[in-house]
């Protein structure tokens, strides 16, 4: 009898715990769902006011082409109670438009990772991992992560070609279009205004270059990473007027698979939040040594500073400080983040080697 009871409460708590996952599942639909449908509101609004600031960027790119063609006066249309249109007013609607949308696409951003979160919940409640640990679980978490890190380094490309080739290509076009005009009305300054596109067109080639070199630097792999840190620290001071250091203990160690290509995209991170949170003044510079067994990294800088344990880490948020700290997870390293408000930051990385010193510092065959 005291068996069969046994056996008895032991199905009772597995239809308990299928009970609960299941309501769990439940749950999480709706609340999938219901995100869903938030996500799609917050898109609409988002790309409604995309398109009104693309109209209103677009109708004041034409009264300043028209200005340009007709002596640099703005053209004005005038009733006798004052101006008809207010250039003034237009482009503050304009600065406006744009702090709103910047609010609306974080909040798709933030949404979009509520959803990724709620998608990572139900991939830990399937039938094979819901009563696994989940430290069991942890790789397919992190490729998740990972997952994410590339997408979100996708939109931050794009923004970037946007607000650089794009628009140096957009102004050439305007430049292109009042040498046209000025041809017609005034042959003589056809020169002037033909040597202004072909710098625009070569500022244009040097920002398509340099956006290719972030997107992968064919270097890494040519000559090794300490030559295409210094190019890119280089490239880093003289686009964003900077003060960096850099220091590498030579020869660098080969290293084994994505280790090189890794440290590369970690100093990258860096020192872009170095130039978009540490303030104008602020000077950085990246260590790199190494021992027979360990690299270590260190980039620091003396910005504003902030405090870590305010930075909350979401699951599959693969940018930022939590993107740095999976990329070197996935290469067996292990990366700590040092600051305080007022006292700058510093970034550690130490990871164990694989391969033995090279002359290149490049990748283990």
């Amino acid at each position: 009898m005291g068996g069969m009871a046994s056996r008895v409460g032991t199905v009772e708590s597995v239809d308990k715990f299928d009970s609960i996952l299941q309501e769990a599942r439940r749950e999480l639909v709706s609340s999938d769902a219901r995100l869903a449908q938030l996500f799609e509101r917050a898109s609409q609004i988002a790309t409604g006011l995309e398109q009104e600031q693309a109209e209103l960027h677009r109708f004041l790119e034409e009264f300043a082409l028209d200005s340009r063609i007709y002596g640099g006066k703005e053209p004005s249309i005038e009733t006798g109670s004052g101006p008809l249109l207010d250039f003034d007013a237009m482009r503050e609607s304009q600065q406006e438009l744009s702090i709103e949308l910047n609010r609306s696409l974080g909040l798709r951003s933030n949404l979009s990772a509520a959803l990724q979160m709620i998608q990572i919940c139900q991939d830990q409640l399937t039938d094979d991992r819901a009563f696994k640990n989940v430290q069991e679980t942890v790789d397919v978490r992190l490729q998740q992560a990972m997952n994410s890190a590339r997408e979100d380094e996708r939109r931050r490309l794009a923004r970037e070609i946007h607000d650089g080739p794009a628009q140096v290509l957009t102004n050439a076009v305007y430049g292109v279009q009042i040498a046209e005009q000025v041809a017609k009305r005034e042959p003589e300054n056809v020169a002037e205004e033909l040597g202004r596109v072909k710098s625009l067109l070569r500022e244009g080639i040097t920002e398509i270059r340099r956006f290719m070199f972030n997107l992968q630097p064919a270097m890494l792999e040519e000559q090794g990473l300490a030559p295409t840190l210094r190019v890119h620290v280089e490239t880093y001071r003289s686009y964003f007027a900077r003060n960096v250091k850099l220091s590498i203990d030579e020869p660098l160690p080969l290293m084994a698979g994505d280790q090189p290509l890794t440290i590369f995209r970690v100093i990258q991170e860096a020192l872009q939040n170095v130039n978009k949170h540490s303030g104008p003044d602020a000077e950085a510079s990246i260590c790199i040594t190494h021992d027979e067994s360990f690299l270590y990294l260190t980039i620091k800088d003396t910005g504003r500073g902030f405090d870590p344990q305010s930075v909350v880490p979401r699951p599959g948020a693969g940018a930022g400080l939590p993107g740095m700290r999976e990329r070197a997870k996935l290469i067996g390293a292990d990366l700590t983040i040092s600051s305080a408000p007022g006292e700058g930051t510093e970034v550690n990385l130490k990871m164990r080697l694989r391969g033995q010193t090279g002359t290149l510092g490049g990748t283990a065959a």
